[in-house]
């Protein structure tokens, strides 16, 4: 279970409080998670980034649904 505004990281994860900011950020510094979750080096702009998620997004809006299926929760 994860509290709202924490964050789980590491493997195995270890939950960081909000107030635990510099203590998570020592183990993110070495994962290259911009990278690894967007394909763009440290340092690339969130307006970069977002503007890439945006086009990932967007060239899908046209799709449609192929055929129904029951929920697998039923």
């Amino acid at each position: 279970m994860l509290p709202i505004g924490w964050i789980a990281a590491g493997d195995p994860a270890t939950l960081f409080s909000p107030d635990r900011h510099d203590e998570l950020w020592e183990l993110q510094r070495t994962l290259e998670f911009p990278e690894v979750v967007y394909g763009v080096p440290r340092g690339t702009t969130m307006r970069e980034i977002m503007s890439r998620q945006a086009r990932f997004y967007g060239a899908h809006q046209d799709d449609r649904i192929l055929e129904d299926r029951p929920d697998d929760d039923a």
